[in-house]
C-alpha cells in the first residue's frame, strides 16, 4: 500500500487552501475562520513557527509534540507552509501520545485522542492523512470497547 499523499490529492488540497485565502481577501470585514474539510488529513504549519496542525474532519488540530507526530505519520510527511493557516477553524489539539490502535478480532484502525477512539474507515483515507502502518499499535478488544467512541474521520471533500 502507498504510504504518501498523491499528487493529485495533494494539487487538490493546494486548490483548496487557494479557495479559502481567495474566499478570505473576498469578505467585507474581519473573516470568521471556518471548517475544512476539503482538505482534511494535510498537515499545515505556519512559515514563521515549529507548530504543525492536522486538519482533522475540517478541523485545525495541533499537533502537540515530538512524539505524537512520530506515533501517527509517516516519516518525512509533507507539512504544507501557509500563511493562510488561520483561515482553517481551530479544533482541540491531539493529545500529546496520541496512538493508532487496531484490536484483536476488529478490523477498524483507530486514532486515539481526546478520550475518544475514531475509527478510519478506509485505507485511502488512513493514507490521505499520511498515518503510518506501521505504527498500529494492537490492543484486546475488551480494551477497544472500553474506549468512547468518537467521530469517525473524514478524507477530503470536494
Amino acid at each position: 500500500m502507498s504510504t504518501t499523499v498523491s499528487t493529485t490529492t495533494e494539487q487538490s488540497m493546494k486548490q483548496a487552501l487557494a479557495a479559502l485565502a481567495a474566499k478570505a481577501g473576498t469578505s467585507k470585514g474581519a473573516f470568521t475562520p471556518e471548517p475544512a474539510p476539503e482538505i482534511n488529513g494535510l498537515l499545515l504549519q505556519l512559515p514563521t513557527s515549529s507548530a504543525v496542525y492536522l486538519v482533522l474532519n475540517g478541523f485545525r488540530c495541533l499537533v502537540p509534540d515530538l512524539q505524537t507526530m512520530q506515533n501517527l505519520f509517516n516519516n518525512n510527511p509533507t507539512i504544507t507552509p501557509d500563511i493562510n493557516i488561520g483561515l482553517v477553524a481551530e479544533g482541540n489539539p491531539l493529545t500529546s501520545g496520541a496512538v493508532l490502535v487496531v484490536a484483536n478480532g476488529d478490523p477498524t484502525v483507530y486514532l486515539v485522542t481526546n478520550g475518544v477512539k475514531m475509527g478510519i474507515p478506509s485505507p485511502g483515507v488512513f493514507n490521505d492523512y499520511q498515518f503510518n502502518w506501521g505504527k498500529i499499535q494492537t490492543i484486546p478488544l475488551c480494551v477497544e470497547n472500553f474506549i468512547p467512541t468518537g467521530p469517525v474521520i473524514q478524507g477530503p471533500t470536494s
